[in-house]
């Protein structure tokens, strides 16, 4: 029987794999143990009990959030045929993919790609898709693991946590057969980041007992720790140094817990779960620049630092860890003065990050004068396209783009405000700017508006609108004019895009398919992937076209990589048979896009 809690969260896993770009209604307004002898031992085997692979549906005992040690007992079924590496937490039924989403791949392309993905990246589609792939229960990729090297679990526990999925991670690292250190590890570093300090300390972590690898040691030393047996904490610390194991913050946190002082951290380069672990038991204050960290985030988001906590509620949302609704209300929570939000441009050198972006957001409401207001949310939005953050302050300030009434005292901010608008799918809330943009220097603005109401809602009114839009596009994005430079950046990146999509491209526009734009130009790792996306697509290898089309993109997303770049990940992942990502992504990546001033 599956635990009510678990049951929640696998609920909530399948309904966040639901695609944003579904057509849908335009909704409206806003035991404490002895000390061991620390004498060198050398790496214990596999537990055979562990790496067992069940036959039959079994049940485990699974943890649950913190403070919830033994969670209730799950029935882990259709895994007989599969492989205990290829364990997971959705099925194609519940918002993954189909178990056969790795045949024909080789591990290592699969293993190399897995460790290029990107943390976190500023795409909800990205993160969508990242998540899905990750969770998805099936046959590991062929080929066998050597020894020294992650096994397939082991990789996608450490992508989990790296993108901040903590409680995915553990839930799914406790259901499986963690037969390698790697995803023993990566499964002590989610329950580390979930505040369970008895859990890590418990069975499932026995491995820091015997082995002599820094982080079981470190993990060792912090149990001491944890059950006041200050002695041993020393014996071990000492085997550390002796062994040259450098990690300066590690040590300095040690010494302040067992001996009652205050640990000053001034920068943590390369945190772990561990720290964050030490730090708490230290009562040690976080670092600012650790609430970017993605894997702290949901942790640090409750610092007793206004400033840490406001950073770690602000990147946990960007990176879909979050609800918008939290951050909405800790920007709202946020004191100004009268000005500070009359000048949030000035102010805002003087802030933190995410104060600053707190008070351009709060300058938006602070305004009564319809383009006064208008004003501030075109700042407001220019500063987090700044960032790669359009998607971001469009799910936030969604609300406050609809009562922006149109007029022609603000028909300018039609470029940004529509595109707001129908990143939130209140695509008829944005269709209104068009009644106001009847002015010749308002052209431009109504062709965005007409191609995008095509893409983003393809019905036969729009889709008839979008063919004439797109050959005056075609035309005019030649010719010099006031809007020439984004005329032209839109032509060559939402031309291949529709292209891509198998719209019908009119013959003035077909110029645009094979242009492109500017962007990050693909380099390292995302030049590889995008060479070879080409040839996981046509050999119908989803799993690892997936993965090829996120390192592709980076980081940074779709709005921010080479429309060509997008157009070939939007066609592989059709080959695939993923049309409603590929077309997720195409409209992150149409609607992200800045406004290019004319130079």
């Amino acid at each position: 029987m599956i635990g009510s809690r678990v049951n929640v969260l696998l609920a909530v896993l399948a309904a966040s794999t639901s695609l944003a770009v579904a057509a849908e209604p335009e909704t409206q307004g806003s035991a404490k143990t002895a000390p061991r002898t620390l004498t060198p031992q050398t790496e214990l085997p596999p537990d055979p009990a562990t790496a067992t692979v069940p036959t039959s549906p079994v049940e485990q005992a699974v943890p649950d959030k913190p403070g919830a040690p033994a969670g209730p007992r799950v029935t882990v079924s259709d895994l007989a045929a599969i492989d205990p590496a290829g364990a997971g937490l959705l099925s194609a039924g519940s918002g993954g993919f189909a178990p056969s989403l790795w045949s024909g791949s080789a591990r290592p392309a699969v293993a190399s790609r897995i460790a290029q993905l990107p943390a976190a990246p500023n795409s909800p589609a990205m993160q969508n898709l990242l998540k899905r792939v990750l969770l998805s229960q099936g046959n590991p990729p062929a080929g066998e693991t050597p020894p020294d090297e992650p096994s397939f679990l082991a990789q996608r526990l450490q992508r989990l946590v790296a993108n901040g999925l903590i409680d995915e991670a553990a839930m799914l690292g406790a259901q499986s057969a963690r037969t390698d250190s790697f995803a023993r590890q990566a499964t002590a570093e989610a329950i580390l980041l979930q505040g369970r300090d008895a859990d890590a300390c418990g069975d499932g972590t026995s491995l820091r007992q015997s082995s002599n690898d820094p982080y079981w040691l470190k993990l060792r030393v912090f149990c001491y720790l944890a059950q006041n047996d200050e002695q041993a904490a020393a014996l071990t610390l000492n085997v550390m140094r002796e062994r040259n194991i450098n990690d300066d913050t590690f040590f300095t946190l040690a010494d302040a817990i067992a001996g009652g002082s205050n640990a000053n951290l001034a920068a943590l380069p390369a945190p772990s779960g561990l720290h964050l672990a030490m730090m708490r038991k230290a009562g040690a204050t976080a670092p600012a620049p650790l609430a970017g960290w993605v894997p702290g985030t949901q942790m640090l988001a409750q610092s007793a630092d206004p400033a840490v906590r406001l950073a770690a509620m602000e990147r946990a949302a960007l990176a879909s860890l979050k609800p918008i609704e939290d951050l909405r209300q800790a920007y709202s929570a946020e004191v100004f003065t009268p000005d500070q939000l009359d000048d949030p441009e000035e102010w805002a050198a003087k802030l933190p990050l995410a104060r600053a972006n707190a008070l351009y957001f709060r300058s938006i409401t602070a305004r009564t004068v319809p383009t006064a207001r208008a004003a501030a949310f075109a700042a407001a939005l220019q500063r987090a396209e700044s960032q790669n953050r359009f998607a971001l302050f469009a799910t936030l300030s969604a609300g406050l783009a609809q009562q922006l009434a149109p007029s022609q005292d603000t028909s300018w901010l039609a470029p940004s405000a529509t595109r707001v608008l129908l990143y939130a799918r209140r695509d008829k809330a944005a269709e209104q700017w068009l009644t106001v943009l009847t002015s010749p220097t308002d052209i431009a603005a109504a062709n965005a508006l007409q191609v995008q109401l095509g893409l983003v809602r393809p019905s036969a009114e729009n889709l008839a609108r979008m063919q004439s839009g797109l050959t005056w596009l075609g035309q005019h994005a030649l010719k010099h004019g006031p809007s020439k430079d984004w005329l032209m950046e839109r032509a060559t990146r939402e031309i291949p895009l529709l292209e891509a999509l198998g719209y019908t491209i009119p013959p003035d526009a077909q110029w645009a398919v094979s242009a492109n734009t500017t962007g990050v130009v693909p380099s390292g790792a995302a030049a590889e992937a995008l060479t070879a996306i080409g040839r996981s697509a046509l050999d119908s290898r989803q799993g690892e076209t997936i993965l090829n089309a996120l390192v592709a993109l980076g980081a940074g997303g779709p709005a921010r990589a080479q429309g060509q770049t997008v157009a070939r990940v939007v066609k592989a992942l059709i080959a695939v048979g993923l049309r409603d990502e590929a077309r997720a992504l195409a409209i992150e990546s149409v609607l992200g896009a800045p406004v290019r001033k004319s130079s």
